[in-house]
């Protein structure tokens, strides 16, 4: 009679929210769909022979199957299922990376409930008589209840990481390096997207694992879950076996199953591992175990209405009521016991996992109020764990970046990368220019930067930094053709009349607008340069120009002619500046200098026309602006489609490389380009997302990395040198240029601000010294 009164109490609260919509339990093996196919058919039951439960209890109750746990938190992201019940470490992820909460938990004890959060001991169990040695762990074969579960991953590895028996010698890398530290593994779910998120787990961690099909090595293996690891090692397949500290409880009735008979389920045939190295009887969990780790907890879509999420916990406890501990109708049918076979099963299968639906210690279920999280349920000790599992055997990656729009993507990138873990993290260092984050470099105060080839050349040969990475346009290649990009209305221009023209450049001393095309005007003999003369000529041959850079000392230490950047666009500080300062540097920036009419050619790269017409980019300059308005000069005196640059073109240019300093140890360098890479599979510009590393916005173009690449390749450490990743070719083109610049290139040759300043102030106190 009391229940009743309750279950009418309730009715009324939960009547509208459960008519709404179906309540739907995500279930990841056959054993517990049966399970969950038996509590619906025993809720049918009790509605039937008490129509007053058809107010509380779901008018549609659905079991939805998935291949494992993982794809019932992305069911329940989408909204197409509602509840599933989850270790707490899974828990913690499902809230972390599905926006789920929890709203309920599973208390172990029949005690009355405190202040304080059920919990369980993280253990490791072995057969009586196993001898292990934490130092030499390689010698063992190990039995893991699923990767990211509390008791049987987080809280063994983060102590084992924490204790030095696990060395980590790369970034991201976590299952890689457990994998080296155990001998054979079972570890199930370890090959899933959301552990393996980079994809270098090796599969040598599924060896003991013994699922049929999809379910080998998934959450639903035979050897997953604390009973199916507990199961690896009672059948001799493994040694030890990190588990909850109630397995024998939770396992007792598996003997019954003749399938499985043979296998010792007494707890005097096993022994605790403890973090020490020493051993305890399986009854001394308190003082032996790797931790103790908050229950098992159930969880919706954080997205979940109010109402919604009460009526859930209104169906739980109801269902509690009716087939929980001591329930009215628990002789029929009981929640927290996993049988072996359900009558609703017409096949008759017999089923030997535990802990369906439920884990079978459960007594009771307690609410979890609304101001509990994901976050907050873990504790404080499982994020020591999770911290101690996110090391990285690197310092913070130091950026360093031209521009402030440059430095506000790196912001951006950081903080896409953080929500990802790549670990090691990113640090944005402004530089200002190329040569002072070269000199950063150089000095050790900044790690990368991302070079157009004519500045690899300087950066390797006058600061010894080595590329070790490069840009990929689409054909692996690592090289790009520079192209003359002109209008086709303009039919006077060639590649052979440049007199009195208008040009447009994306920059001082790079490859694809200075290297390429002022070799082909010295081999054409529109000028004939002499010692020191060559800004005067390119100041003579071109009416005007926009060469960003140009009237650096650095680049030209006379600062003349002043029409090498009368053709740039920005005003004041900005205009002719190296960076995107000057809207017309850099290959977009060369273009759309031709396409505003401040030029008659652009010598741009062989995507650059293509990148910024038909649609391509939706900059206000960009717009309505068409391919075929646009053709190439071609060194034959042939013009061409646009797209028919690999007959068209100026010459070949090795790609953008990322650099940084030759002193670092290839460990480093390896650690480097794999934040890189696992970065670029998350970020590459043709993945949904806010962030992409391949695209610049609306405003820019070519921040850090040129828009128009696909990806980054690693270059081989046989080429990791400024000579070898340049070639002969391409060098000896930017070399019969310094001839003619004045500006040695092993040095600056000239006076730096920062020398200057530093000067003045000796100078003036030298000065005070003598008055």
């Amino acid at each position: 009679m009391t229940i009743l009164k309750v279950v009418v109490g309730i009715a009324f609260l939960s009547y509208v929210s459960l008519a709404d919509r179906p309540t739907r339990w995500c279930v990841s093996n056959n054993a517990e769909e049966m399970k969950c196919n038996q509590l619906k058919a025993e809720l049918q039951k009790a509605v039937e022979a008490n129509t007053t439960l058809a107010t509380v209890l779901p008018a549609d109750f659905q079991c939805i199957d998935a291949d494992d746990v993982f794809s019932c938190m992305e069911l329940i992201e989408s909204d197409q299922a509602d509840l599933v019940n989850l270790d707490s470490g899974l828990g913690y992820f499902a809230g972390r990376q599905h926006n789920m909460m929890p709203i309920m938990a599973e208390k172990y004890d029949t005690e009355a409930t405190t202040t304080d959060k059920p919990s369980l001991y993280s253990v490791a169990v072995m057969a009586a008589g196993t001898k292990i040695n934490l130092d030499t762990l390689t010698q063992n074969s190990v039995c893991f209840s699923g990767i990211g579960m509390a008791a049987g991953w987080v809280y063994p590895i983060g102590t084992l990481l924490k204790n030095n028996y696990i060395e980590f010698t790369e970034c991201n890398a976590l299952v890689k390096a457990v994998a080296s530290a155990f001998g054979h593994m079972c570890l199930p779910g370890s090959l899933t997207s959301l552990y393996n998120q980079y994809g270098n787990n090796p599969t040598s961690v599924c060896e003991l694992c013994t699922g049929q099909n999809e379910e080998f090595c998934s959450t639903s293996d035979t050897f997953a879950g604390y009973d199916g690891a507990f199961r690896c090692v009672a059948e001799g397949k493994g040694q030890l076996a990190f588990v909850r500290h109630d397995i024998f409880d939770i396992i007792q009735s598996l003997v019954n199953n003749s399938e499985i008979s043979g296998i010792s389920v007494d707890p005097a045939s096993y022994q605790l591992l403890c973090p020490d190295g020493k051993t305890a009887a399986v009854t001394d969990y308190a003082s032996c175990n790797w931790g103790q780790v908050t229950s098992n907890v159930i969880l919706t879509s954080a997205v979940r209405e109010p109402d919604i999420v009460k009526s859930y916990k209104d169906f739980l406890f109801t269902v509690q009521q009716l087939f929980g501990r001591g329930g009215r109708l628990s002789s029929s049918f009981q929640i927290f016991n996993s049988e072996s076979s359900y009558p609703v099963d017409v096949f008759k299968r017999v089923f030997t996992r535990k802990n369906l639906m439920f884990s079978d210690t459960t007594q009771s279920l307690i609410d979890i109020v609304e101001t509990e999280t994901y976050y907050s349920w873990v504790a404080d000790d499982f994020n020591d764990m999770l911290t101690e599992m996110n090391s990285c055997p690197s310092d913070v990656i130091r950026w360093c970046l031209i521009s402030m729009a440059e430095k506000l993507k790196c912001e951006d990138m950081i903080m896409a990368f953080k929500a990802k873990e790549l670990q090691p993290e990113m640090d944005c260092l402004y530089g200002g220019n190329t040569t002072a984050c070269l000199e950063m470099i150089w000095r050790g105060d900044a790690d990368l930067i991302s070079l157009d080839a004519g500045d690899v050349y300087i950066a390797g040969r006058r600061y010894g930094l080595i590329p070790i990475a490069s840009e990929d346009y689409g054909d692996m290649s690592m090289k790009f053709k520079a192209v003359a990009a002109i209008k086709k209305t303009d039919q006077q221009t060639t590649l052979f009349n440049m007199k009195g023209r208008r040009s447009c450049h994306p920059g001082i001393g790079r490859g694809d607008g200075w290297v390429i095309p002022l070799n082909i005007f010295i081999e054409t003999e529109q000028f004939l340069p002499k010692d020191c003369t060559i800004f005067r000529n390119i100041g003579e041959l071109f009416s005007r120009s926009c060469i960003p850079g140009s009237l650096d000392t650095e680049y030209n230490p006379g600062g003349r002619p002043i029409n090498l950047c009368e053709g740039c666009k920005s005003n004041g500080y900005g205009k002719c500046q190296r960076n995107n300062d000057e809207l017309y540097y850099g290959t977009s920036g060369a273009f759309r200098c031709l396409v505003e009419n401040g030029g008659d050619i652009a010598f741009v790269r062989h995507l650059t026309v293509r990148d910024n017409t038909d649609g391509r980019n939706h900059a206000t300059w960009a717009r309505n602006r068409r391919s075929d308005d646009y053709e190439l000069l071609c060194k034959d005196g042939r013009r061409l489609n646009v797209d028919r640059f690999n007959e068209c073109h100026l010459g070949e240019v090795p790609a953008d490389a990322i650099v940084t300093s030759a002193t670092k140890t290839s460990e480093q360098i390896e650690i480097i380009w794999n934040v890189l890479n696992y970065g670029q599979q998350f970020f590459s510009s043709d993945i949904d997302g806010d962030f992409h590393m391949f695209d610049s916005g609306f405003w820019y173009s070519n921040l850090i990395f040129n828009d128009a690449a696909v990806r980054l390749m690693k270059i081989s450490p046989d080429r990791q040198n400024y000579k070898d990743w340049l070639g002969e070719t391409f060098l000896a083109q930017v070399e019969n240029l310094h001839q003619y610049t004045c500006v040695n290139p092993d040095s600056a040759g000239f006076l730096r601000p920062s020398f200057v300043v530093s000067l003045l102030v000796v100078l003036v106190s030298m000065l005070l010294k003598h008055l």
